[in-house]
């Protein structure tokens, strides 16, 4: 066949037009015609030798680029045009063999070159400068070669070590430099180069100390801060003794020295080479004595430690040219200053030769003595006399009258005679209470004593009576001003209102807020003054507080202690100790407070309400007195005390006991012991067995004062009555029991009692009388009752009697005290009452009815009949007049 030498010639000979085109001779297919295709058009066909005809620079003959491609079909790609690249993620230029790529180009992060050592450290590569490190830095296999030093310790830190002390090493630890010069490393200032200071020390390490700052001192023996410049002294600070300032003249004296001031005193002080120059500060002032007579011009003067000649230290010449003219010449009167004083003739006190004038400062005409002057004629102020007795005052002289002015004003030797045509009149004050009496007086400039200017005293024998004087408890018009004892009664109001409803007891029962018994009472064991001691530790009594001291059983006389009393104010309590506002007024022992041997005084508080109720089942009351307590009701309201039908303010039988009789049944009437009647408490409101009732007088037995209700048959009667005990019937059997006035509080006695042998049969029992009344005080703005029967002190009732061949009854008790004080009464028939007990009356021999108490009423309005409103003597008044002894107000 034809063709492969055509094919071969077509390549051979036209490769560019066989790339390019076809045949056009026969179509494709047809027999003997190869079909060729070159897809890339690079004039190379797929079926031939193009190795990529996709790619157009892929073909044979074609010249190798770096593309990835067989671009000349030799079957490798890229040949001869490929290098190795080494990674450098160190960056340094330097990469690791371990780490190759190969390509055409440098790829990022790769070099040509593959000698680093250590890919992870930009310091290390070859040739890279060693280092310090522990590392191989140039990668020549040796860490830190040809690098190391020799480093010195720096101790002190300043920079420069100490030469001693080496350390060879690339990179040391603080503590240690190159420089070797320090010449002391325990010194921070000492190092070379360094500030020499004065320390003694080679600060610079120049081996020389303190060169150059050396201070130079002088010794400075008298301590004046000046040295002596002889004597030098090289030193960093000032040495003891010694001073930076040089010269000092004389190194021996502190005065001396160079800023020393001048003096005259022979001494070159300021060491300038000049003793006692004229400018010495101490130099003195000479004046020109011109006229000899020693003293010098003022005008004319010279300074220097000594007197120059012609000069004298004095300047009080007035005329140098004349001697006879000097301050030691006299003044006489020519008319010329002759003693240099400035004053001439009359004008110069110490003039001579001259009349006596005597001062006459009140110009009255009349001089004093004590004042006089020299002078050649009259000065203004002066005479010629000495009879002015007091120079000072135109009120005295020899023409002058006697006035009150404390000054002799006549001359005659006396002062404020009575006579004085001013005299005043003052008013005899006999009770020093400072308030005089109108009809007594004398005439005097002074206050003569027991004399006072005043004459308003209405009671100048009493000093708690005058003008403004405090109202008191006393039955006086303290304040002189026509009313007694005005609102003294109501009290303070605070222990506030009071209702009753049952019975109350005041010596046990707390009102309000009070834990200790409103109406709290001690005995009394001594009284000094404003102090009661008392027989227990105070509770319940306070500051403030008002009190009733009274003695309510004694030894004593009727006229003595017992029925004392008076009411007080609590200045302050101390265990046992009560102290008063005031002294205590009235005397409760035998014969002094001092002594309260076989007396029993009381101290009792006072209840300060402001109303007081007692409703229709309300008893107000205390408890019987037992021989120390109780028996006592006393209180005040500011307002009113009521009192409703059925109910009661009651001291009913809570006085002294009713005793029995002897111990004979049946005796002779007259042989005594069994007619004694043992009330408790006697005329005296003493023991029993010294009751009143005895065989021979026939009077009550056991009633004080003659009251009791009677023992055996002599009972009840006054005094002298029969056998039969007097009228026992009568309810008024037995004398008045206390005074009119009510000026004592008494306990109703105990009526006297019988014997039967000890029989105890009904009817039959042995004794004893009825007991007495207590004492009730009540003060307050208004008393109403609304029944009889309401405000009792009655004494008690008895039904004992004696069995035997004489029969003979026992007595009632007497009846207490009731005082009652108020603006206004509002009362009720026979509800005041402090009757006596009824004695036993059926047999031979009836027992007497106890005497009646007392009921006193003060009152302003007064409201009820006077006798009608109690069933014993009573004094109803316009006026109140209240007890007396009453020492204080309230406070």
């Amino acid at each position: 066949m034809r063709t492969a030498p055509l094919l071969v010639f077509a390549a051979t000979l036209l490769p560019g037009s066989l790339l390019g085109c076809r045949s056009s001779d026969k179509d494709e297919g047809e027999i003997g015609y190869e079909a060729l295709t070159d897809a890339d058009g690079d004039g190379f066909y797929a079926e031939q030798d193009d190795c990529d005809d996709d790619e157009a620079a892929a073909y044979p003959g074609a010249e190798e680029v770096c593309d990835g491609i067989d671009n000349d079909c030799d079957g490798d790609a890229d040949e001869g045009l490929l290098s190795d690249w080494y990674r450098d993620a160190d960056a340094d230029g330097h990469g690791d063999a371990a780490s190759v790529e190969n390509a055409c180009e440098q790829p990022q992060g790769y070099v040509a070159l593959d000698d680093d050592c250590d890919d992870l450290d930009a310091d290390v590569y070859p040739e890279a400068p060693e280092r310090c490190d522990d590392l191989d830095n140039d990668c020549d296999g040796e860490v830190d070669e040809d690098i190391t030093e020799l480093w010195y310790a720096d101790s002190d830190g300043d920079g420069y070590g100490d030469a001693a002390s080496t350390l060879e090493s690339c990179d040391p630890d603080a503590g240690w430099v190159a420089d070797s010069t320090d010449c002391d490393d325990d010194a921070a200032e000492t190092f070379p180069g360094a500030e020499e200071i004065c320390d003694e020390a080679d600060n610079d390490c120049d081996d020389e100390i303190d060169e150059g700052v050396l201070l130079t001192f002088y010794s400075d023996a008298d301590g004046d801060g000046w040295g002596d410049e002889a004597s030098p002294v090289e030193a960093c600070e000032e040495p003891s003794g010694a001073t930076e300032r040089a010269g000092d003249c004389d190194d021996t004296d502190a005065s001396v020295s160079p800023v020393a001031t001048e003096l005259c005193d022979e001494v070159d002080n300021d060491c300038d080479g000049t003793v006692d120059e004229d400018e010495a500060a101490d130099a003195a002032t000479f004046y020109a004595d011109g006229d000899s007579d020693g003293y010098g011009d003022a005008d004319s003067t010279a300074e220097a430690c000594e007197a120059p000649s012609g000069y004298v230290d004095d300047d009080e010449d007035c005329d140098d040219s004349d001697a006879s003219i000097s301050p030691a010449a006299a003044e006489v009167c020519d008319e010329v200053d002759n003693d240099c004083d400035g004053l001439v003739d009359d004008e110069d006190p110490s003039l001579s030769g001259a009349s006596t004038w005597y001062i006459d400062y009140d110009s009255d005409g009349y001089g004093a003595s004590t004042y006089s002057t020299e002078a050649c004629e009259q000065p203004t102020g002066y005479v010629d006399n000495t009879d002015d007795c007091d120079d000072t005052t135109d009120a005295a002289s020899p023409a002058e009258a006697e006035v009150c002015d404390e000054i002799d004003n006549d001359c005659d030797g006396d002062i404020d005679e009575d006579d004085a045509s001013d005299a005043l009149t003052w008013y005899a004050d006999l009770d020093g209470d400072s308030y005089g009496n109108a009809s007594s007086s004398t005439t005097a400039c002074e206050e003569p004593s027991g004399y006072v200017g005043d004459d308003t005293d209405c009671d100048d024998t009493d000093d708690t009576v005058y003008p403004d004087a405090a109202e008191l408890y006393d039955g006086l018009d303290n304040d002189c001003d026509g009313d007694i004892d005005e609102d003294l009664w109501l009290g303070t109001g605070a222990d506030g209102s009071l209702t009753v409803s049952g019975t109350t007891d005041l010596s046990t029962d707390a009102s309000g807020s009070r834990t200790v018994a409103d109406a709290v009472s001690y005995g009394v064991t001594a009284i000094s003054s404003t102090d009661l001691t008392v027989d227990d530790t105070v509770s319940g009594i306070a500051a403030g507080d008002e009190v009733l001291i009274i003695n309510l059983q004694g030894s004593d006389s009727y006229d003595g202690a017992v029925g004392t009393y008076e009411f007080a104010w609590v200045d302050s309590v101390s265990g046992s100790t009560i102290t008063l506002a005031d002294a205590v007024a009235g005397t409760y022992g035998d014969s002094s407070n001092s002594d309260l041997t076989d007396q029993v005084v009381i101290v009792q508080r006072v209840p300060q309400y402001e109303d007081v109720t007692v409703d229709a089942t309300g008893t107000l009351t205390t408890s019987a007195w037992d021989g120390s307590a109780g028996g006592v009701l006393a209180f005040r309201a500011t307002g009113t005390v009521s009192v409703a039908s059925g109910g009661a303010i009651t001291v009913a039988e809570l006085g002294y006991t009713g005793g029995d009789t002897g111990t004979c049944n049946n005796c002779d009437a007259f042989q005594g012991e069994s007619y004694l009647g043992e009330g408790d408490g006697d005329e005296y409101g003493g023991p029993y067995n010294e009751a009143i009732g005895a065989y021979a007088a026939n009077e009550g037995g056991g009633g004080a004062n003659v009251t009791g209700g009677g023992g055996n048959h002599a009972g009840g009667a006054t005094d002298g009555d029969s056998w039969n005990g007097g009228s026992y019937t009568a309810p008024s059997a037995g004398d008045t029991y206390g005074d009119d006035e009510l000026t004592g509080l008494f306990f109703g006695s105990g009526g006297g009692g019988v014997w039967n042998g000890g029989t105890d049969t009904t009817g039959e029992d042995p004794g004893p009388g009825g007991d007495g009344g207590g004492i009730l005080y009540i003060g307050a703005a208004l008393i109403q009752t609304d029944d009889a029967d309401a405000i009792v002190a009655y004494g008690g009732d008895t039904d004992h009697w004696a069995a035997g061949s004489w029969t003979y009854g026992a007595g009632g008790g007497a009846g207490g005290s009731v005082f009652l004080v108020a603006d206004e009464v509002d009362l009720a028939s026979g509800s005041v009452d402090a009757q006596g007990g009824l004695g036993q009356s059926s047999y031979i021999r009836a027992g007497g009815d106890g005497g009646y108490g007392r009921v006193r009423i003060d009152c302003n309005t007064c409201n009820g009949a006077a006798s009608g409103s109690t069933s014993a003597e009573s004094a109803l008044q316009d006026a109140a007049e209240p007890d007396p002894g009453y020492s204080t107000t309230p406070s």
